[in-house]
């Protein structure tokens, strides 16, 4: 059940401070915003606030901003909202009316506020936690990666692995000495946790950046205390490291030097649960990470993304004109519709590997 609300907690955040992103630009710019939603399908809680309607809605899985004017008028429209639209028409509040820098920094910052969000959580953990300045060579875990062997095995951090396959285990290089060299090949472990003594097993993963097997874990860290203006700076750091981490690892992708390897919403949910038995630092870095993807992958060029509808806005700058609003619509209809095949297709594959 925690994990649960974990996963409904964290992915809300992300989808809140998105959707804001876009809500308040518009508020500045002066669109008028018909939703602030956060979720899909039907509403299970909606309350209005002056020309808005703020709601929450049954499927936890994204939420959107609603703005006059974003879609064209139509016969399928309900007369309140006809209304509503010729009444900001009028007083030039609808998103086509909008200059097209306006309307670009609309759509860009859903996504600056993601990557802000990344910022700001990576320096709260540096405030809370420090940063590594030396590792421990003991046989205490000091941490574990997410999605790894050995947080599907269920290793934790503060766990003092005794043995493995029978050889003795007093500091971390008895430990590396064993499982670099045991691709694929199934590992007993003994660890002790609150003073009791479990086993599992963990099977070792070949990790090309290292060169050998790995089973994901690290030693235990010496920390240093750092101040605020010191954690911002190392958090907008770590967005930026990641970020092009993200973009090479895509740019590998495609190029075929590196696996294909995505998730939806079962993965995500499975790191989370992951991440809340690890503990808050877990759960932090996770939340940072999936903000960072998210305003990344939103930025893709790709009909349907806010990215898609940029590069209409660029072509409608260098052009000096819009492009047709019917021709552009059914370009993100389509997009939509792949989107929405390929993530069928994820929440199938994950469900596949969650089964296995």
């Amino acid at each position: 059940m925690l994990s649960v609300i974990s996963f409904i907690v964290v992915l809300g955040i992300l989808v809140f401070v998105h959707e804001f992103g876009h809500y308040i630009t518009a508020k500045l710019v002066g669109i008028r915003v018909e939703e602030f939603a956060l979720g899909f399908g039907p509403k299970i809680f909606s309350r209005k606030r002056g020309e808005t309607l703020y709601s929450i809605r049954i499927i936890p899985l994204g939420g959107f901003c609603q703005m006059t004017g974003e879609n064209p008028p139509d016969e399928n429209m309900s007369e309140e909202e006809r209304l509503s639209y010729e009444e900001a028409r009028k007083e030039g509040r609808t998103f086509t009316q909008k200059s097209p820098l306006q309307r670009f920094a609309v759509i860009l910052n859903g996504a600056m506020m993601n990557f802000l969000l990344a910022i700001l959580i990576f320096a709260l953990i540096f405030v809370l936690y420090g940063i590594a300045v030396d590792s421990m060579d003991t046989n205490i875990i000091g941490d574990v990666a997410l999605g790894s062997p050995a947080a599907e095995a269920g290793l934790k951090i503060g766990d003092r692995i005794i043995d493995i396959e029978g050889q003795v285990i007093e500091k971390w290089g008895d430990i590396s000495g064993i499982t670099r060299d045991a691709d694929g090949k199934a590992l007993k472990i003994t660890y002790i946790r609150n003073n009791r003594e479990f086993t599992t097993t963990v099977v070792p993963r070949f990790e090309p950046a290292y060169g050998y097997a790995v089973i994901g874990i690290a030693p235990q860290t010496v920390r240093e205390k750092v101040g605020v203006f010191q954690a911002l700076r190392l958090g907008f750091l770590q967005t930026a490291n990641l970020l092009w981490f993200t973009i090479t690892a895509i740019v590998k992708m495609i190029t075929g030097k590196l696996a294909v390897d995505v998730g939806g919403p079962v993965m995500i949910a499975t790191m989370v649960n992951q991440a809340t038995g690890l503990g808050l630092a877990s759960l932090l870095n996770l939340t940072a990470v999936l903000s960072l993807n998210l305003g990344f992958f939103n930025l893709l060029p790709f009909p349907a993304l806010d990215g898609g509808r940029l590069i209409f806005i660029i072509y409608e700058m260098l052009r000096g004109k819009p492009v047709d609003h019917e021709k552009e619509s059914m370009v993100h209809i389509v997009g939509l519709v792949i989107l929405m095949l390929l993530m069928v297709f994820i929440l199938i594959r994950d469900i596949g590997r969650f089964l296995l």
